[in-house]
């Protein structure tokens, strides 16, 4: 009788032929024709070692260390004071993942590492890397009690803690605010009312844009002292105005035609949602307009760019994403009639609103 092969648990994963054609839609590529092999289960459950790699390399600034002529391990123990041994043993294994590049004793970035890590580039995703280092991967330690519960796992932030959070946000966020100052017209409207609007990051363009109005931050009482100290000497001290609340339990500041809730519902379970909308419909006036703008679970699965995040959203505090059918409901039950879902440039999109005309008391 032949014995049949025994699946080697470290196998490599097949690589596409130069000639094959590209993979249709957005997910991942199929795994090759063939008996299957456990190698993208391997990947996958070892990326914890190639993410931790990656934050070492940001928290010691590798990939600024090595500038365009690239850099030795010597050069890069000096600059990264590291033992030498670490500075040998980090590039080899960031350039065995494609992150560096190898030329004889030299270590280059890789194109998007030079562009996205080095500081060098057109956007700095290293706030991101150290938000996922410092506060999300111990959180994500815990997932297997937050899916089973449905509770939050992410403790108390510390102000360090805080800071990198509302940094990685804001580097995330930063072309959707663009987006959505582009895309709808806001000359309509008067005063502005960012809510959980972090260090302004959706408010600012949008005030930028349009110089008629006057905005308020609406953002925890920390955060909102943090930011109104920046406020008051940059170019929107006489137009934007950061205040402190706790948005389900404290008094809402009213007399808002516009109310933008951005990236934020996704942070809580749908009745806290729910709640929310319903705090926002008491203050807003006749002819306000609610502008949702998150990261919609529009199709079976998630959006690449998107594909963790209602995991991490579940850890943070609870979250989730959600259906633009959902929240339709959760805006009949607060008080508000929906208006519109237009797509934004993914995975992001917007869910406009109008307050309900008020029931009678035979209706």
């Amino acid at each position: 009788m032949t014995e049949q092969p025994v699946p080697r648990v470290f196998a490599v994963s097949a690589q596409p032929s130069p000639d094959a054609g590209p993979a249709s839609g957005d997910g991942p590529a199929p795994p090759p024709a063939g008996p299957p092999t456990p190698a993208r289960i391997t990947e996958a459950a070892a990326g914890f070692m190639l993410s931790k790699l990656l934050f070492v390399a940001t928290e010691v600034d590798l990939f600024a260390a090595i500038g365009p002529e690239g850099a030795t391990p010597e050069t890069i123990a000096e600059r990264c004071q590291l033992p030498e041994r670490s500075a040998a043993t980090l590039p080899y294994l960031l350039a065995a993942a494609g992150l560096l590049e190898r030329d004889g004793d030299r270590y280059r970035n890789a194109p998007d590492t030079e562009a996205f890590l080095s500081g060098r580039g057109p956007l700095d995703m290293r706030p991101v890397l150290r938000y996922w280092d410092t506060v999300s991967y111990a959180s994500w330690g815990r997932a297997g009690t937050a899916f089973r519960t449905r509770q939050a796992v992410r403790g108390e932030l510390t102000g360090e803690q805080t800071r990198a959070y509302e940094s990685a946000v804001a580097a995330v966020t930063a072309e959707t605010a663009a987006d959505l100052a582009r895309t709808y017209d806001f000359s309509r409207h008067r005063r502005l009312l960012d809510v959980g609007g972090g260090i302004g990051t959706f408010a600012r363009p949008i005030l930028r844009s349009f110089p008629q109005l006057t905005g308020t931050l609406l953002e925890l009482p920390e955060v909102a002292e943090m930011v109104d100290a920046e406020i008051s000497s940059s170019e929107f001290a006489q137009r934007l105005a950061a205040h402190g609340a706790d948005v389900f339990t404290d008094p809402l500041p009213g007399g808002h035609d516009a109310i933008v809730v951005a990236n934020f519902l996704h942070l809580f379970p749908p009745e806290r949602n729910i709640a929310l909308l319903t705090r926002l419909r008491e203050v807003a006036p006749p002819d306000c307009r609610l502008l949702l703008v998150d990261w919609w679970r529009d199709g079976p699965t998630p959006h690449p760019s998107a594909r963790f995040a209602a995991g991490e959203f579940l850890m943070i505090s609870g979250g989730d994403t959600y259906r633009p059918d959902e929240v339709a409901d959760w805006l009949a039950a607060a008080g508000w009639r929906f208006v519109s879902h237009q797509p934004l440039p993914p995975p992001a999109g917007l869910i406009v609103a109008e307050p309900a005309e008020p029931r009678t008391a035979s209706g």
